[in-house]
């Protein structure tokens, strides 16, 4: 008699699998360097550490934009990984303060973040979902995990 598992398979695990991992933490000042730290544990037990860095930057930088531009009282953190794509979503409760395409001055000091973000994901969008919530992800095509 042949087994299957609830999925309706057989006892082989699929070929293309999808992990997500979670995390939510208050909106504090602390949260951003709490969550990259987490970004980068996940990427790298998972075998993805061309990731790192690039993932480093993108998730300090949404974060930080999610404490620093809105009132939302938690910021939720997911991080989905396939064979070979790799995506992070920040989600705060502010789906009205979409993030704005505005170039900085050349002096200004601040409003580079999303530049930074475009320049080192491979793709990212802000979508608000319903009236309560607002994400911003990036992603990456990775290579081979190691």
């Amino acid at each position: 008699m042949e087994q299957t598992s609830a999925l309706g398979r057989g006892g082989d695990p699929p070929a293309h699998r999808t992990s997500i991992y979670r995390m939510a933490a208050p909106s504090r000042a602390d949260t951003p360097r709490i969550a990259r730290d987490w970004v980068v544990s996940v990427l790298r037990a998972a075998g993805y550490r061309e990731l790192e860095e690039r993932a480093r930057l993108c998730a300090s930088e949404v974060v930080t934009n999610a404490y620093r531009h809105t009132d939302s009282p938690e910021i939720a953190v997911e991080v989905v990984l396939g064979d070979r794509l790799v995506t992070v979503h920040v989600y705060d409760c502010a789906p009205e303060r979409r993030p704005q395409g505005v170039s900085p001055g050349l002096l200004d000091t601040r409003g580079r973040g999303l530049g930074l973000v475009a320049a080192c994901a491979d793709d990212w969008a802000a979508v608000s979902q319903g009236d309560c919530v607002k994400v911003v992800w990036f992603g990456f095509v990775a290579g081979a995990r190691e």
